[in-house]
């Protein structure tokens, strides 16, 4: 990853990161264990559908910008992409007012139900323009808009939930809000793009095709987790579902990882395969794997070590302690689901096997079902955790053998005993550290754990590093000793 497109990309990770914390503060504390289980329970219902209905439509932004334009047929493209989304869009509003009405759930159920719904059709219609800005390598508008999105969405659930007491509503209403607000912004450039373009059945057919099997790939793995969380609420009790998903968002900062990373090398991943073949694709994912591998088991490794200190600062006083005794499970999970989701998963993508890629994650799924079948009745969201952990880890194995068939990506074996190595020197400083209380206590450790794991990864030249600080000292002196020299010439001359 250059360095400007990682700057390009800070602010959106800081925003996400911030508001992913912010988020797990502001709803364990303002909103009770159960209702906060019940939104937990909402929100994965609500990702499930907006996978199942409009993940297939943005997943093809992305992918069939470049082949459009190279064709010329950008117009048509956006296009086809708008009708889509105007179609999608107004279908889901209208099922789910009609459901809603025959149906006759309690009033402050679909009062939530037809929040999530509009939010979910707001997002659908900006994501279509965040996907393509992406692929476009329009990095800033892409992080501009993401951050702003993000900002406004969580400002706004706070600030109804406080004001006016919503409960599970209020942040489903902050994210209907801000994605209305992105939109109107949107709107007017996407509709200048598909200006003189003409939709196609035939090219909305050929994005389903690709797009579709993906989207189920993502809907069967979103599924199997909010089916466990329907399993851990009915054996272990709604609360102990808010435990979990407190957990959950407090691993979320190894999912931006991630997410940054595959912002920045997917689109030229993508674009070297299209332009020069398998192996120029590879030579970009190799340094995706090193720069993940480099970031994310650190980060993980942290997150379970200060688990406690984090539920603790973060995490209501009814959610804490199950919160930091599940955390260190989902860190493992979530460096396994990363993988799998952001790098491995490429080799379908890029080769259009996205149908193979769904059919391959059926056996993860079943695995953590069962799994959690088994466990959770015993060790309540922990169990629920081990179980996420063990269907990952199954995933990373069937991706990468499978894969390999298609296209075989990268994979360091030396790299990874540096960063292990590292990782645990890192451990073995922050676990000598002595245990203050509060903020400071979480600040002296992670700024421990960072240091140790910067002077091993220089020690073991990760990722160029020592080279590179030698190349930066290097040229520091110089630019003093150049500094020095003018400073005596300047001297001798008056």
């Amino acid at each position: 990853m250059n360095a400007r497109r990682a700057l390009t990309l800070a602010p959106l990770q800081i925003a996400q990161a911030l508001v992913g914390l912010g988020a797990i503060a502001a709803f364990t504390r303002l909103m009770s264990p159960e209702e906060f289980g019940r939104y937990a329970l909402v929100l994965s219902a609500s990702m499930l559908a907006h996978t199942l209905l409009f993940t297939w439509a943005e997943a093809a932004a992305f992918r069939f910008f470049a082949a459009a334009r190279a064709e010329k047929r950008l117009a048509d493209h956006f296009a086809t992409l708008l009708a889509l989304a105007v179609a999608l869009g107004a279908i889901v509003l209208v099922a789910t007012g009609a459901l809603l009405a025959f149906v006759g759930v309690r009033e402050d159920v679909a009062a939530l139900s037809a929040f999530a719904a509009g939010a979910a059709v707001f997002r659908f219609l900006t994501r279509i323009t965040r996907e393509s800005d992406r692929a476009a390598f329009d990095i800033s508008r892409y992080a501009a808009l993401e951050t702003a999105y993000l900002a406004v969405g969580f400002a706004a659930g706070v600030a109804l939930l406080m004001r006016f007491d919503l409960g599970a509503i209020a942040p489903f209403a902050g994210l209907l809000l801000a994605g209305a607000v992105i939109f109107l912004i949107d709107a007017p450039r996407l509709l200048k793009r598909a200006k003189g373009g003409a939709p196609s059945l035939d090219r909305a057919t050929t994005y389903a095709s690709y797009g579709a099997p993906l989207a189920l790939a993502l809907a069967l793995d979103l599924g199997v987790q909010t089916i466990a969380r329907f399993i851990l609420a009915h054996q272990s009790g709604v609360a102990d579902l808010g435990a979990y998903a407190a957990a959950f968002g407090l691993a979320r900062p190894l999912d931006l990882i991630f997410l940054g990373a595959g912002a920045a090398f997917a689109p030229l991943m993508l674009a070297a395969y299209e332009d020069k073949g398998a192996d120029a694709a590879r030579d970009v994912a190799r340094k995706t794997f090193a720069v993940l591998a480099a970031l994310v088991i650190p980060a993980a490794a942290g997150l379970a070590l200060v688990a406690q200190p984090l539920s603790a600062l973060l995490v209501g006083d009814g959610l804490c302690d199950t919160a930091a005794r599940t955390l260190p499970w989902l860190a493992l999970g979530g460096v396994a689901a990363g993988f799998n989701l952001y790098y491995l998963s490429e080799a379908f993508q890029l080769t259009r096997r996205t149908g193979l890629r769904a059919a391959v994650m059926v056996a993860p799924g079943v695995v953590q079902l069962v799994l959690t079948l088994l466990w959770t009745s015993t060790f309540g969201a922990i169990g629920a955790a081990m179980a996420a952990a063990a269907g990952a880890i199954t995933g990373t194995i069937l991706l990468a053998l499978i894969g390999r068939r298609l296209i075989a990506l990268p994979m360091s074996w030396r790299l990874l005993a540096k960063v292990s190595a590292a990782t645990a020197l890192m451990s073995a400083a922050v676990i000598a550290t002595p245990a203050y209380p509060g903020l400071f206590g979480l600040v002296v450790k992670v700024s421990v754990g960072a240091a140790a794991y910067l002077a091993a990864a220089i020690a073991l030249n990760i990722l160029g590093v020592r080279v590179r600080a030698a190349a930066a000292l290097r040229n520091t002196s110089r630019a003093f000793a150049q500094t020095a020299f003018m400073e005596r010439v300047n001297v001798r001359r008056t």
